[in-house]
């Protein structure tokens, strides 16, 4: 018989600090579902200069900046930042890393990019509203704010971020936002939403879950991909 696994709960400043050792190297079924669509909607705007708020270990970071825009990347956390600050070393990409929180005052002049990307973050951050309202600050007029999200009704599902080390499940705070708390929050602060994709776990390749599992929740939404552009 298997061991059990203990669940844990930790904050988000531990949570990403244990997990920065292995979050490259996880299949993460969110982040595939996230990856497809979001890879879509950068075809179809342009960007020069490039803030990526809640960095993490730089997935878009990198990316965007192999595509030869220039990119500002923050996150709260050291433990993914020196993770995301190694992978830019190694492929000599010169990207500015910073160490700010992301619930706070955002430490830019205003109208500064005319990108932001936003990916999997505010799902942990309590103000979405003040949060965006920074967002929309430093963002040039026309600009484009690009957020990805675990889906609020996944966690109204009690559903969690989480991860898992050495026999351990992790369990990260998930603050109760509803769909209409981050639209509202985009409009409140003169940014117009291009689109609200709802994206349901039935989406997936096979194999990131067991068929019972999608029979009874395949329909359910596992991520929210939101573009909006300011006015």
């Amino acid at each position: 018989m298997s061991e059990s696994v203990r669940a844990v709960h930790v904050s988000t400043q531990e949570g990403y600090a244990r997990w920065a050792t292995t979050y490259d190297q996880e299949d993460n079924a969110l982040i595939v579902l996230e990856e497809a669509t979001v890879n879509l909607l950068l075809t179809q705007i342009s960007y020069k200069r490039v803030l990526d708020v809640g960095t993490g270990t730089g997935r878009y970071a990198l990316k965007l900046a192999q595509r030869g825009a220039s990119i500002t990347a923050l996150d709260q956390s050291p433990e993914m930042l020196a993770v995301a600050r190694q992978a830019a070393q190694r492929q000599k990409l010169p990207i500015d890393f910073q160490l700010a929180p992301l619930d706070h005052t955002l430490p830019f002049v205003a109208a500064q990019f005319d990108l932001l990307v936003c990916a999997l973050t505010l799902c942990h951050v309590p103000d979405l509203t003040h949060t965006i309202a920074e967002f929309a600050r430093v963002l040039q007029p026309g600009g484009h704010l690009l957020i990805t999200d675990f889906h609020p009704d996944s966690i109204s599902y009690g559903w969690r971020t989480q991860f898992q080390q050495t026999g351990v499940k992790y369990l990260l705070p998930n603050m109760l936002h509803t769909r209409n708390t981050y639209l509202d929050a985009l409009k409140m602060n003169g940014l117009t939403t291009l689109q609200a994709m709802d994206l349901p776990l039935q989406a997936l390749p096979v194999g990131y879950f067991s068929e019972e599992f999608l029979r009874a929740n395949g329909e359910r939404f596992f991520c929210l991909v939101l573009l909006a552009q300011k006015v």
